[in-house]
């Protein structure tokens, strides 16, 4: 960015130094005012800040996600969820589910976590990310749910702006299958009812299936998040809350400063082009004192005639 930044600085300064403005263009800027050369100053800033928060935010080539955290679009679009299973299934086709699963990366795994979505970090939630949810200790493993007909489910995994959401259960087709009911009395869906069961590949459960309806929900509850990880909360005494990752503040941050330039060049802009405005100076003043013009000087009522 400072490279391109500053190779458009140096193409504009040659620029300026071969183009003289009009006389029309130099007093309509008001070119002769200091304040009129900040304003224009402002200018670059307040853009390579826009740039540079879009970028981040949007994501770019210049803003890795190994050194910012994936974007949220990534999240809402299921990109890594996409990217696992495809090399779940390739694998698949030569070696066993959990031998496909066991070789998918951790850091990839991760990535597919809605706790590093940058747009999960709330207003005013102030520190680290590792003070949310806590220290990432390692991967469960992929959670694949069953029910009684040996139908594969999958969890319904949680909008960005959600702080809750409720559990619910789909089969390949969309259709509910199970949930975790609100209202027991009235549930037909429910993890008991529909004896949905657990296995999990990769990871450190690695082969293990769980049955009980206690612990299904538990980790129900936890595949709305994304991949399953165990944190350690204890350690930096982490609140649960999710905080926004390195690319929301950038983002935030450059953002913010870029308002303030902006406005800024508006507020210095108006001040310097219409000064004269501003001191009571209107546009006919000279003409109330052009030679000639009227018959008593400065006396707008004794209009000479025209011949």
């Amino acid at each position: 960015h400072h490279i391109a930044a500053g190779i458009l600085g140096v193409l504009a300064g040659l620029f300026h130094l071969c183009v003289r403005p009009s006389i029309r263009l130099y007093f309509g800027l008001s070119m002769g005012s200091i304040e009129s050369v900040l304003s224009s100053s402002i200018a670059a800033v307040f853009w390579a800040a826009f740039v540079v928060a879009g970028t981040m935010w949007y994501g770019s080539a210049a803003t890795p996600i190994e050194l910012f955290g994936p974007t949220r679009y990534q999240w809402d679009q299921g990109f890594f969820q996409q990217e696992i299973q495809k090399r779940v299934n390739q694998s698949a086709a030569t070696t066993s589910v959990a031998e496909a699963w066991s070789k998918i990366p951790e850091k990839l795994a991760f990535y597919d976590y809605i706790g590093n979505n940058p747009a999960k970090g709330g207003l005013f939630r102030t520190g680290a990310m590792n003070s949310g949810d806590g220290i990432a200790v390692g991967w469960l493993g992929h959670a694949v749910f069953k029910d009684q007909e040996n139908r594969e489910l999958y969890v319904r995994r949680m909008p960005t702006f959600f702080e809750t959401f409720p559990v619910i259960l789909l089969d390949k087709d969309g259709i509910v299958r199970a949930d975790v009911p609100f209202r027991k009395a009235e549930s037909k869906y429910s993890i008991e009812q529909v004896g949905v069961t657990v296995t999990f590949y990769g990871g450190e459960l690695n082969g293990l299936t769980f049955t009980d309806p206690a612990t299904v929900k538990k980790y129900a509850r936890k595949a709305q998040l994304g991949e399953i990880f165990e944190f350690d909360r204890s350690t930096l005494q982490s609140d649960g809350v999710f905080r926004s990752s390195p690319r929301g503040w950038f983002t935030f941050g450059h953002l913010i400063f870029g308002l303030l330039f902006f406005f800024g060049h508006i507020w210095h802009g108006a001040r310097t082009i219409f000064r004269d405005v501003f001191a009571g100076i209107d546009d006919d003043i000279n003409d109330q004192v052009e030679f000639g013009k009227y018959k008593k000087l400065g006396d707008t009522s004794s209009l000479r005639e025209v011949f």
